[in-house]
């Protein structure tokens, strides 16, 4: 079971699978176990949930049917009671005609008492042998509802297990996740979100350029689904990807980039590999160049448009500082 994860305040240290360490130390790979991890607990525990509320169903039915049955016992045995008591007279009576059977007139009399007292004996024999049948349906009721009852218990078991793995997973992910968006690699913040010198056009920079070598990984910033996929124009190799951030449509793109490891319409999670940092397109040396925009793609040389400021609303995992207290 996973352990459950503490925040040590301000100091960015976290108990992770047991371990203290610091959230420099989390990998985007943690994250997206983690998220997988808890994603697969969720499913776990519906499943479960549903598993039980099927045996709390057939227990209903075994319990149902045993009611029943035992309704049928107790009417057979009365029955039963009510043919041995209707034998005793039919016995004495038969006994008696015999006695007197050296009478002529009494012969017949005897037949009928013989045939009267022939058919309860038959009788008794066959409500026996049904209260014996309904004994033994009785039995493996209770045997199945024996089953049905410890399938429950050890489901019960299990559900109390799995959701206290998933409180423990939700700790662990909240502690870790960033509170939007997570910074897409490491590296050294080349240049920041501003006012540009005009260099390659423009002369407003909407986003990050974060300098490292190349091959480094980038990893989605935040769960969502790739919209675009290029290798062509000033950003060379770049994509972006949308997301859905309470309610609120998010664009992120990542340019400059040397691999792309992705494909359009893929969907991603948030830390999850998405490429290799680069140097591609109009860049002066190897950098990734991200971007933020609040709602669709919206690209504007000479203001921020609706691009927002990564060190504003970027971090990096486990709630550590922003990219320029780190780069």
């Amino acid at each position: 079971m996973w352990k459950q994860l503490i925040m040590t305040a301000g100091a960015g240290v976290l108990l992770f699978q047991g371990q203290t360490v610091s959230a420099n130390d989390i990998s985007p790979q943690d994250l997206v176990h983690t998220e997988e991890s808890l994603q697969q607990t969720k499913q776990q525990v519906k499943d479960t949930k549903q598993s039980i509320q099927a045996i709390q169903t057939k227990l209903k039915q075994v319990d149902h049917k045993a009611e029943a049955l035992r309704d049928e016992i107790e009417g057979t045995s009365i029955e039963l009671e009510k043919v041995e008591e209707d034998l005793v007279p039919t016995k004495r009576s038969f006994f008696s005609k015999v006695v007197s059977s050296v009478l002529p007139s009494a012969k017949a009399e005897a037949a009928d008492a013989e045939e009267a007292h022939h058919v309860l004996v038959e009788k008794k024999e066959q409500v026996n042998e049904t209260l014996k049948q309904l004994k033994e349906e009785q039995l493996q009721i209770e045997a199945t509802r024996q089953d049905v009852k410890t399938s429950y218990d050890e489901k019960s078991k299990q559900y109390k297990q799995q959701t206290n793995q998933l409180s423990n997973l939700k700790k662990q992910y909240e502690a870790m996740a960033p509170d939007r968006f997570l910074m897409p690699a490491e590296g050294r913040l080349s240049q920041g979100f501003g006012a540009a010198s005009g260099q390659f056009g423009y002369t407003f920079h909407n986003g990050l350029d974060i300098a490292a070598k190349t091959g480094t990984p980038i990893y989605a910033a935040e769960a969502g689904t790739v919209t675009k996929v290029s290798s062509s124009g000033p950003y060379g190799n770049h994509i972006q990807i949308e997301h859905n951030v309470d309610g609120q449509k998010w664009t992120t793109v990542y340019a400059h980039m040397h691999k792309v490891d992705v494909k359009k319409g893929q969907t991603v999670r948030q830390g999850e590999p998405i490429g290799q940092l680069g140097n591609t397109g109009n860049s002066s040396g190897s950098h990734l160049h991200f971007e933020i925009h609040k709602g669709d793609y919206n690209f504007s040389a000479t203001s921020a448009g609706n691009a927002v400021n990564p060190m504003k609303v970027a971090e990096r995992l486990g709630g550590a500082s922003p990219v320029k207290a780190t780069f």
